[in-house]
């Protein structure tokens, strides 16, 4: 089975009487259903409704572990902090496991937390714990991200400017529109009653290996939009859906881009 060892991600630890009431006042997702679903994905948003941080969230019995980019980690650890007053929970890195993810059979290694990627199916596994004696054919996860077409946090959204729902997070399983409040919330209600979206993420391909993050997608003179995260000639771009639809060349760096709606996507784009 094909697996990669992320070390670029890493834990949080909460545990308290009040930790998942604590997280349902602030996350896009409904943590509440953790108990039933075991892994929830979820972001933590601005005020403005605007991308902070992207993670999942775990059942542990009697604690609820984060796993979250290691860059960001700290910054997380201390907004969470910020917000929690005198509620009862405690927040702590954890160092002590590894995080593998697995793409095809079920990871089956003793001593495994092992949940099913909630975004999209085809991405597989997450297993935590330790993961020094890893079986199988290590892979590259960010090539098979990109394939399956699934943005991941400061990868393809930008901290304090990014909306979420067109990086696709209602498709994905990052937003639940039936919870209570959260902060952010009122601006994501809104641009989902909004029905369609302007802009979207979107598989690109071209025929070289495609140019950094940011460069400008062009049709012509106009700007329609610009290329997230990459791997060799795949990657993600966020683009006008109007310009998409019309299927007339887009270009990154003086390439033609081949453009695809990932498999996962239901959301209306028109």
């Amino acid at each position: 089975m094909p697996y990669a060892t992320l070390l670029e991600r890493s834990l949080l630890i909460l545990q308290g009487d009040d930790t998942l009431s604590f997280l349902q006042g602030l996350l896009s997702n409904d943590v509440l259903k953790l108990a039933e679903k075991k892994i929830v994905y979820t972001a933590m948003l601005t005020p403005q409704g605007k991308f902070l941080h992207d993670f999942f969230v775990m059942d542990d019995g009697d604690r609820v572990l984060i796993d979250v980019a290691r860059a960001r980690r700290d910054e997380l650890k201390s907004r969470l902090i910020r917000y929690r007053l005198r509620t009862k929970v405690s927040i702590e890195a954890d160092d002590s496991r590894g995080i593998v993810a697995v793409w095809g059979q079920v990871p089956s290694q003793p001593g495994l937390k092992v949940c099913r990627d909630p975004r999209a199916e085809a991405l597989g596994w997450r297993a935590l714990g330790d993961v020094s004696g890893f079986d199988g054919v290590a892979g590259d996860y960010t090539a098979h991200r990109i394939a399956v077409g699934v943005p991941q946090g400061d990868d393809d959204l930008v901290a304090g400017k990014s909306f979420i729902l067109p990086f696709g997070f209602e498709d994905l399983h990052g937003v639940d529109f039936a919870k209570g409040c959260y902060v952010g919330q009122e601006v994501t209600a809104r641009s989902k009653h909004l029905a369609t979206l302007r802009k979207f993420i979107y598989k690109v391909h071209s025929e070289a290996p495609l140019p950094p993050a940011g460069t400008p997608v062009m049709r012509g003179e106009a700007n329609v939009g610009e290329l997230r995260s990459s791997s060799g000639t795949a990657g993600l771009a966020l683009l006008s859906v109007e310009e998409v639809l019309k299927q007339v060349p887009l270009v990154c760096a003086g390439q033609v881009l081949q453009v695809s709606v990932p498999e996962w996507v239901k959301a209306k784009l028109a």
